[in-house]
């Protein structure tokens, strides 16, 4: 798939690649059969109360549920997530994790991937995703969680604020996009 077609399916489907290339972020309407057989996909990871598995002859579904509120604990999501894109990671293989909207609860997990699995700092993939996808707004619980995760895999954090700005360009600004 070459980065104009990408582009294209960006803006069709509102999924994004994300850093490392293995992995895409989106809301649940990116699982559609075109983008995902352009985009070489291999797993879903969908999100939600009731994620939604749409049939997708070669793509392995993973069902992970998460609610889209502050006190949810995104540690079990993360667990598997981890694993799930590990493992297709190491075989060459292509990740979408979506939710409903693409814009707090796929964002989070894979922020927490990529801190946990790839030591970058918690701003690094937020800053990423954000300037990736304008959108992305993880709701304040799940920004705690991650200030703890990156605590505890780096030892400090490197995010000051708890709640990300509500606009786009403040949020955009925030990362320097």
């Amino acid at each position: 798939m070459t980065d104009q077609s990408v582009r294209r399916h960006n803006k069709r489907n509102a999924a994004v690649l994300a850093v490392p290339p293995y992995i895409f972020l989106g809301p649940y309407t990116s699982a559609s059969r075109s983008f995902i057989d352009s985009a070489g996909i291999t797993h879903i990871i969908s999100i939600g109360r009731s994620p939604v598995c749409p049939n997708h002859p070669h793509v392995q579904y993973h069902r992970l549920q998460l609610l889209d509120k502050d006190m949810s604990s995104i540690y079990t999501a993360i667990d598997r997530a981890n694993q799930v894109i590990t493992d297709a990671r190491n075989n060459g293989e292509k990740v979408l994790v979506h939710c409903v909207a693409g814009v707090s609860r796929s964002p989070t997990i894979i922020a927490a991937y990529l801190i946990s699995r790839c030591s970058m700092s918690l701003k690094d993939p937020l800053g990423m995703l954000v300037r990736a996808r304008p959108a992305v707004c993880p709701r304040p619980g799940f920004i705690a969680q991650l200030k703890d995760l990156e605590i505890r895999v780096r030892g400090h954090c490197s995010l000051d604020v708890d709640v990300l700005p509500g606009s786009k360009e403040a949020r955009l600004a925030l990362f320097g996009g």
